[in-house]
C-alpha cells in the first residue's frame, strides 16, 4: 500500500510540475503579447507632432463618458474633442467617425461627441456617428467592416490607441494614432483598467476571436451622410468582406475631399445634421439611438472604475 503511495504522489508531482511549467509558458507568452501592444507606440503621434501625421481620409474617434461618476467633465472626453478638431482643421483627416456607446437610452457618446466637434467648426456633414463602439474591439473592426476604411487615424489617449491600432493591424487595417492629452482624474485606476484591458485583448484575438456585438448594413464615408441608426443593426456576425469591397482612398475614393465643388454640392443636398433635421431636434430625440436594452446603468468610461471593469475596460 505504502509503494502505491508513493509512486502515486510521485506522479501527482510531476503532473503539477508540467502543469506549473505550461501555466508559467502561457503567462510569459500572455504578457509578451501585452508588451507588443506598447510597442504600437511607434505608430502614434503626439499633439505637438500634428505636422508630421500622415494624412488619413478618416480619423476615428473612441468614445468615452463625458461625465465623472462623481460630477463634472471628464478630461479624457475634452481631450478627445479638442484633438480630433485640430486634427481636422490642420486638414489631417477629412471625415470623423465618432464612436461610442448607446447601449442605454439615456445614454448616448457619439451624439455628445457630434455636438462638441460642431460647436468647434467641424461641419456637420463630416461627422459619421457610430453607436454600436461598445468596446475598442467594436469600434475598430465596425470602421472596416461598416464603414469601409481599412486607412484610419485613431484619436484617444496614448495607452488607447496603442491598443487600438494593435487590434486594428490584427484586422488588416492600416492604422495610425493621434494622441490627445491625458488627465490626471483617477489615473491610477486607469492604469490598471488598461492593463487588463490590455490582457483581454490578446484573448480576445488571439484565443476568443471575439467579433463586434453588431454588425449591419455598410455606411460610405463621402456618400449621404446618414444616421447610422437607420441601417439595420444586425446581432448575427457577417462573413468577412473581401479586401476589394473594403473602400481605398488611394483607388479612386478621394475625390471627395475638402474643396471641391462636387462635394460642396453633395454636402448642400445631405442636410443640416447628418440625419437632415436641425440641430434643435436632437435634444428632442438623443433617445432614439438606443440599440440594446441590455445597457449598464452608469458606463464606465476611462473615469469610473469597479472591480467587474477590469475586464471590460474599453
Amino acid at each position: 500500500m505504502s509503494v502505491f503511495k508513493n509512486e502515486f504522489s510521485g506522479f501527482l508531482h510531476i503532473v503539477l510540475y508540467c502543469f506549473a511549467v505550461i501555466a508559467l509558458f502561457l503567462c510569459v507568452l500572455l504578457l509578451t503579447m501585452v508588451v507588443q501592444i506598447s510597442c504600437m507606440s511607434a505608430y502614434t503621434y503626439d499633439l505637438h507632432e500634428i505636422d508630421a501625421i500622415p494624412y488619413n481620409r478618416t480619423g476615428l474617434v473612441l468614445g468615452t463618458s463625458k461625465y465623472l461618476v462623481h460630477g463634472g467633465i471628464n478630461g479624457f472626453w475634452t481631450a478627445r474633442i479638442n484633438a480630433a478638431s485640430d486634427l481636422y482643421h490642420a486638414g489631417k483627416i477629412s471625415y470623423i467617425v465618432v464612436s461610442g456607446d448607446n447601449s442605454h437610452r439615456n445614454y448616448n457618446e457619439p451624439r455628445q461627441m457630434r455636438k462638441a466637434l460642431i460647436a468647434k467648426g467641424v461641419p456637420r456633414d463630416r461627422i459619421y456617428l457610430d453607436y454600436a463602439g461598445f468596446r475598442t474591439l467594436d469600434s475598430v473592426v465596425r470602421i472596416q467592416r461598416i464603414f469601409r476604411q481599412k486607412n484610419i487615424t485613431v484619436i484617444s489617449q496614448d495607452f488607447q490607441n496603442e491598443r487600438a491600432i494593435y487590434i486594428a493591424r490584427q484586422h488588416g487595417i492600416n492604422a495610425v494614432g493621434f494622441n490627445a492629452e491625458s488627465s490626471t482624474d483617477n489615473i491610477f485606476t486607469t492604469d490598471i483598467r488598461e492593463f487588463f484591458a490590455r490582457i483581454r485583448c490578446v484573448l480576445d484575438l488571439h484565443v476568443w476571436n471575439s467579433k463586434p456585438r453588431f454588425l449591419g448594413d455598410a455606411i460610405h464615408i463621402g456618400d449621404k451622410n446618414i444616421d447610422p441608426k437607420e441601417a439595420q443593426m444586425l446581432e448575427d456576425s457577417q462573413p468577412p468582406l473581401p479586401a476589394d469591397d473594403i473602400a481605398d482612398p488611394e483607388a479612386g475614393e478621394e475625390k471627395n475631399e475638402p474643396g471641391t465643388a462636387e462635394e460642396k454640392t453633395a454636402g448642400e443636398q445631405n442636410g443640416r445634421t447628418e440625419d437632415g433635421r436641425d440641430e434643435s431636434e436632437d435634444s428632442k430625440d438623443s433617445n432614439n439611438g438606443s440599440i440594446s436594452k441590455s445597457a449598464r446603468s452608469v458606463p464606465a468610461g476611462d473615469d469610473g472604475f469597479a472591480f467587474m471593469d477590469l475586464f471590460s475596460a474599453r
